[in-house]
């Protein structure tokens, strides 16, 4: 003889199911959630790069009529020859060679403040050891400020 079925069990396994398939429909919308954002995602992506696709477009364009502009081309030419004439002139020589031996002095001056730091900072306890001043008195370019 079979038992009729527990009201308690068949409520419970009615719940079950419920739940299942209530867990079921979040999973499936949460799928098609992500598919959608997906194709947005990519449209997004097709429509930015075709966006700056046209950009690039317009900038070579522009770039073209402004190297064949008689105006840029004037200017190019002007250019070229102040560069000339100023690599031609002595002052501007010496300077380029003065400004050159003092960035070379700074590098150098900038190495050896380095080592030095680096030195510090491998001191026993691992703290920097307070230094004199390696560069000297410092001169005033203008002697009449104080």
């Amino acid at each position: 003889m079979s038992q009729p079925p527990n009201d308690d069990q068949s409520k419970q396994s009615q719940g079950e199911i419920a739940n299942e398939l209530r867990e079921l429909s979040q999973q499936i919308e949460t799928l098609f959630r992500n598919v959608l954002q997906t194709e947005k995602a990519r449209q997004i992506q097709q429509d930015v790069s075709a966006g700056l696709k046209e950009i690039g477009t317009q900038l070579h364009s522009a770039a073209k009529s402004i190297q064949e502009s008689p105006k840029f081309q004037e200017f190019v030419e002007r250019g070229e020859q102040a560069v000339n004439q100023a690599q031609q002139n002595k002052v501007a020589q010496d300077f380029q060679e003065s400004l050159a031996r003092g960035i070379s002095q700074l590098n150098d001056q900038l190495a050896a403040f380095i080592a030095r730091t680096r030195e510090d900072g491998a001191s026993p306890g691992g703290t920097a050891r307070p230094s004199e001043p390696s560069t000297g008195e410092t001169t005033r370019l203008d002697p009449d400020e104080k």
